[in-house]
This record gives structure tokens, sequence and C-alpha cells, in this order.
């Protein structure tokens, strides 16, 4: 049985004045309710952006229909197309601010966050969503199906500033392009976070 059903049934069994005790105890649970529904948004808000992307790219054509691609045939990309595999700025959607610039290469993306961004590791949801429930969950899928396994390394400065993002074997074109969404709406986050008035950098979930 959960804890919310435990804690449900407990409180209309023996809803009356509570010991101080039991009151920490709920106070402390309500804190972790609220959390999961923060991840739960954050993570909502995620997937409906990477829905609009994909529209963004079926609006420019930028997929071919398997009806007009022959069996073996591959579909032509344009030199601008090319160029656009190969180095990606990684920018806000609402106002275009540049996040950071990734260089993908074989076997190996490198993503440069904007020093100018400021932008510490320990602001949610950097390490709480992409390090731990993206990174290291692909990491873990690799080794769990016998593919050489994708690696990472965070580079930052004393104050804990995001200069540099690693990944080796980070997959086909397809997860590469799953990678850059998601650490474009992780940084679009981050950096929400810090611009709120009144807030500083803020401490990891």
């Amino acid at each position: 049985m959960s804890s919310e059903i435990m804690v449900f049934r407990w409180l209309v069994q023996y809803w009356r004045v509570l010991s101080e005790e039991e009151v920490k105890r709920l106070a402390d649970f309500k804190l972790k309710v609220e959390e999961r529904i923060k991840d739960l948004e954050d993570e909502l808000e995620l997937m409906r952006e990477v829905a609009r992307l994909i529209d963004e790219a079926l609006r420019r054509g930028s997929f071919a229909k398997a009806s007009q691609v022959a069996p073996g045939e591959e579909i032509p990309r344009s030199e601008e197309e090319v160029v656009e595999a190969t180095t990606r700025a990684l920018r806000r959607t609402r106002d275009g601010v540049l996040l950071a610039n990734a260089k993908i290469a074989k076997d190996l993306l490198t993503v440069d966050v904007n020093p100018e961004l400021g932008l510490r590791s320990n602001v949610p949801p950097f390490r709480s969503y992409f390090v731990n429930r993206v990174l290291n969950e692909m990491k873990a899928k690799d080794e769990e199906e016998g593919r050489k396994p994708l690696s990472y390394e965070i580079d930052e400065d004393e104050g804990e500033r995001l200069r540099r993002i690693v990944i080796r074997n980070p997959g086909d074109e397809d997860r590469v392009n799953e990678l850059l969404n998601i650490l474009t709406w992780t940084l679009s986050k981050m950096l929400e976070k810090i611009e709120k008035p009144g807030t500083g950098p803020g401490q990891e979930d």
C-alpha cells in the first residue's frame, strides 16, 4: 500500500487534534507531495514543448512521407541542414536568448553554456531532471540493451557555474535531437528561476 493511501486512511479514521509529532510528520509529507506535484508539472511542460517542436518541424516540411522515399533511398538534405547537424545554437523559445552552443560530432556531443547567463548546476531542474532522469536513465538503458553506454562530463567553475557539458556516445540523430531539446528546455527553466525577482540561484530539489 502506498504511503499516500496510508496517510489518507489515517486522516479519515483518526481525525482529531493532532500531536506535535503528528503535525510535523504531516508537514514533512505535505512538502514531499508538493515537490512531486512540481516534478510532474515540469515534466508535463517538457512534453508539451517537445510536441510543439515536432509540430513546428512538421510545418516546415522537414519530415518526408514514407511513401515519397523509395526503399533504401536516403532523404536528401540541403547544405544548410548538414551545417545545422554539426553546430546548433540553443535558444529560449519565447525571446531567442542564447542559452548554449552545441557541437555535434561522431559519438560526441559538446555543449558550451553561455557564460553571460551565470547558470549554476544547483539550479533546478538541472541535476534532478536532466542529469538524474535523462542522462542517467539513458545510460542505464544502453547498458541494459548491450549498447556502448552514454557517458557524460559536466564542467563548472568554482562557483558551480556551468561551462560545458560533454556527452559521449549520445546515440543516433533522433536521440541527439531529443537530448538537445530537453537541454534547451532545462536551461530555459533554470534561467527563468534566477530571473524571478527576489530569488537567488536556488537549491536543487
